[in-house]
């Protein structure tokens, strides 16, 4: 049986939506290698809609 990874960007005051918008200043190598680390070992992502269209599009 698969395991369950979960990566949610949440802002400590409970903001969820788009991430990209007040989290990009702050990426750096060790978020990288952190999400890396999360997201190469997976079989499949799960993704919502506006993520997956973003991730079409590359």
């Amino acid at each position: 049986m698969g395991k369950i990874a979960a990566s949610i960007y949440l802002s400590l005051d409970g903001v969820m939506e788009e991430p990209g918008a007040w989290h990009m200043p702050y990426w750096d190598d060790e978020m990288a290698n952190f999400q890396r680390d999360v997201f190469y070992p997976s079989d499949a992502l799960l993704l919502g809609r506006v993520t997956y269209e973003g991730f079409a599009a590359a």
